[in-house]
């Protein structure tokens, strides 16, 4: 009999993303809490395949049986298994869905990994620097980083300031306010 939820099987030619940290056992019956990660919680559903593995990809695969909510994390029982044991050497491991294909994605929403290596340019066409990373920031505000003459700077990801994402010609284009990305801040008087 084959046990579906103990698969070490790759996934071949697909993409996964980390959704989620593997936390604590929740009770004796091998449910496990996971810190959400993804802006896109409701995807973790009953009876869909995820991976588990750490930041560099997924090793073994496994089937959701029940998946519920628990002080803003996922309580997840996996479909076969009802072991404590098991679950409690998986904590600090990273859990991984497939990445949604790009037209799949709201309006608006691009993976980190896209996003960094852009260049980033004015809306006059100047080049104002290169996308390093992408900060969650406080409150849920994402920030890009993109560093210019050597420095690193915040820009707020809201449309007012990025005006375009291009992901074939590689830019983004910004609409930077006086001071954000260099030292001539405005100050209110």
């Amino acid at each position: 009999m084959c046990s579906r939820s103990s698969s070490s099987e790759p996934a071949a030619d697909q993409e996964w993303l980390i959704v989620g940290r593997v936390g604590k056992p929740h009770g004796v019956h091998g449910d496990v809490l996971v810190d959400i990660t993804t802006d896109f919680p409701e995807r973790l559903t009953d009876g869909l395949r995820f991976g588990l593995g750490q930041a560099d990809g997924p090793t073994e695969f496994h089937e959701t049986f029940r998946v519920r909510y628990h002080k803003g994390c996922w309580l997840l029982s996996v479909a076969g298994l009802r072991d404590r044991t098991t679950v409690e050497a998986w904590r600090g491991r990273f859990l991984f869905l497939p990445a949604l294909a790009l037209e799949e994605l709201p309006e608006g929403y691009y993976y980190e990994h896209h996003l960094v290596g852009l260049e980033c340019v004015s809306t006059a066409g100047e080049a104002l620097g290169t996308i390093t990373a992408v900060d969650p920031g406080a409150g849920g505000q994402t920030r890009l980083v993109v560093r210019r003459d050597h420095r690193d700077f915040l820009v707020p990801y809201v449309p007012e300031i990025v005006r375009e994402v291009d992901l074939e010609r590689r830019r983004v284009v910004l609409d930077p306010p006086p001071g954000l990305l260099d030292d001539d801040a405005v100050i209110a008087g």
